[in-house]
């Protein structure tokens, strides 16, 4: 077994290897993953995670990335808003969108060039952190595997097997709805995020179609219950005269989903020789796209410190410590915008729409915004 076993090869994990393996690491992925993956939800990368991506050799125009030049950020019912353009962080794009399926095969296919030994259909039976050991099954049998240091990038369905990891949870009480839609004119690289009282929504632009967007509709269960269960085209009217019509009419959606929202925290990220990373460490309300992108900025400062340090324990304590900050920061910004623009009293209208008013008239807060957006708080 290599030096560095990663539990979890999706989108951090693989990352993670790849730029590892690329500062001359011995790593392994395990994942209980069997074949190609199929999941169709979009994610919503930033200039900075492209940049890391691109380290990684994952990048690629097959990804058929949609670029996003500008973000449009309003409340409902109130005044003010902010437009974030790339001009602001001087970048070519303020962030990209890509089907999920799309990057994790990307990344599948970036680990066989490198030679990177990834096992798949391994279901996880017990994890030793102080050891490093791992004990695993497959349809051949039981499995026993010992390592320098273990990272956990599986999304934090094994967390529960490290006894002295506790993991802290906020519920929203909302849902949030998922769906595909097209608008009657071009999406012009334009997101939107409007805060209503209900909960945020937002629209990515896709490459799918000229007007076509990723939809992302945020409510009380009760109300996204009730929306399920109409056709498309009452709940494209729905959201029509929710949304409003600043990107258009909706003339279409189709492939709804939905999923509870819940703000999740691991106490600790590092426990003996082990390292948790991505949804793994911390998994966050959907509102401004920061959790996957921390999670891929977890990686990369994860891979360089155990590239740079041959005592791992000593990296694994200054990774706790390097992360601290961007975490705390990223995950406070997301919980202040989920819980902000959720009360309905006219008194907060004013000031809320102030704010956003002046951070689009003041060009160094829009260029502060978009950098903290883009790569992070500073490490």
């Amino acid at each position: 077994m290599s030096d560095i076993l990663v539990i979890g090869a999706g989108p951090v994990g693989a990352t993670f290897a790849l730029l590892a393996h690329a500062r001359g690491c011995n790593v392994s992925l395990i994942d209980a993953r069997v074949g190609a993956s199929t999941e169709q939800r979009t994610l919503a990368l930033s200039h900075g995670s492209r940049v890391l991506l691109e380290r990684a050799g994952a990048w690629s125009t097959a990804l058929e990335a949609t670029e996003i030049h500008a973000i449009h950020t309003s409340q409902k019912g109130g005044f003010g808003r902010v437009m974030l353009r790339r001009e602001d962080a001087d970048v070519p794009a303020l962030g990209y969108v890509v089907r999920y399926a799309d990057l994790q095969n990307s990344l599948d296919r970036a680990l066989e060039r490198a030679g990177i030994a990834t096992s798949f259909g391994a279901k996880i039976t017990d994890i030793d952190a102080d050891a490093a050991r791992l004990g695993y099954e497959t349809h051949a049998g039981q499995h026993c595997c010992n390592a320098a240091m273990l990272v956990m990038a599986d999304g934090g369905a094994n967390l529960g097997k490290v006894p002295t990891i506790n993991v802290q949870t906020k519920d929203y009480g909302q849902s949030a709805l998922l769906a595909q839609v097209v608008a009657d004119r071009p999406h012009r690289n334009i997101a939107y995020e409007r805060f209503t009282t209900d909960g945020p929504t937002a629209l990515l632009p896709s490459s799918a179609a000229v007007g076509a967007y990723s939809m992302v509709w945020v409510s009380t269960h009760q109300n996204i219950d009730a929306l399920m269960s109409l056709d498309d085209d009452a709940l494209r009217a729905c959201y029509q005269s929710h949304f409003g019509r600043r990107a258009g009419n909706f003339v279409a959606l189709t492939g709804r989903r939905r999923f509870p929202l819940t703000l999740r925290q691991a106490n600790t990220r590092v426990v003996g020789k082990l390292a948790v990373i991505g949804n793994a460490a911390q998994a966050m309300h959907p509102v401004a796209g920061q959790g996957f992108n921390l999670g891929l900025r977890d990686a990369s400062t994860l891979a360089k410190l155990v590239a740079q340090s041959p005592d791992r324990a000593s990296a694994l304590q200054v990774y706790g410590l390097r992360r601290a900050a961007d975490i705390a920061r990223g995950v406070g910004f997301t919980d202040l915008l989920a819980s902000a623009f959720d009360v309905d009293a006219s008194t907060l209208r004013v000031p809320r729409g102030i704010a956003l008013a002046a951070v689009d008239m003041l060009p160094m807060a829009r260029r502060a915004l978009a950098s903290r957006m883009l790569f992070g708080a500073s490490q």
